[in-house]
């Protein structure tokens, strides 16, 4: 989002469309709501100048008690509506940034066995790679991957792009009732590697290795 800074001149005159309404009018004499943006106004240059010179800043604002107190209900209405805005917004773009494009990002870097359907081999080239930089739980996750499509070559699953872990592990179960104790710990694991950001060690994933080495040593 581009943004600019705001020069006096034109808060001043987002102010006046403000104040050219009708109750805010008064004839013969100045606006008694300018001169109070007026007051605030300088007051915060007046902080801001301060602070540059290293001075502890006097926070008092000193406002004209001879304002009509409905005026000044009225401003600090506008001004109570202009700070719960600026709020709002600065949450909202908390929120996007910090949780919802986080939470896009880290859910975009798990990896999914159909996006590796017609490539198997860089599957292991992965695993391999984060076992050698020490990066076990990747690993795992690559593991768990090529495990699922080796199911896939040997037809005890079908590798669609909509199903998740669960369905695959029910479907393994029709086939190989065997397999689904094992399948069902695994997932665990996978599933708390990927969104618990579980840390596990080199021995954990040889374990899940030699399990899928088992599966690939059996035939097609």
């Amino acid at each position: 989002m581009l943004t600019r800074n705001i020069s006096e001149q034109e808060i001043r005159d987002i102010l006046d469309k403000i104040l050219k309404r009708r109750e805010f009018h008064y004839e013969g004499k100045q606006n008694p709501i300018v001169k109070l943006m007026d007051s605030i106004w300088e007051a915060i240059k007046e902080w801001i100048r301060q602070i540059f010179q290293y001075k502890q800043p006097d926070w008092k604002i000193r406002i004209n008690t001879d304002f009509n107190n409905s005026v000044l209900q009225t401003v600090f209405k506008i001004l109570l509506i202009l700070m719960a805005a600026i709020l709002m917004f600065l949450l909202a773009s908390f929120i996007v940034k910090r949780v919802y494009l986080a939470g896009k990002i880290k859910k975009s870097q798990i990896p999914k066995v159909y996006d590796y359907l017609n490539k198997p081999d860089e599957v292991l080239q992965k695993y391999y790679g984060y076992m050698k930089d020490g990066e076990y739980s990747k690993a795992l996750r690559y593991l768990f991957i090529a495990l699922l499509l080796e199911f896939g070559k040997r037809k005890i699953i079908r590798i669609e792009k909509w199903k998740t872990n669960r369905m695959y592990i029910r479907e393994i179960g029709l086939n190989d009732k065997n397999l689904v104790l094992p399948m069902q710990e695994f997932s665990a694991l996978f599933n708390e590697c990927c969104y618990g950001n579980r840390n596990v060690d080199e021995t954990s994933v040889n374990k899940w290795f030699e399990f899928y080495a088992r599966q690939k040593e059996k035939p097609v």
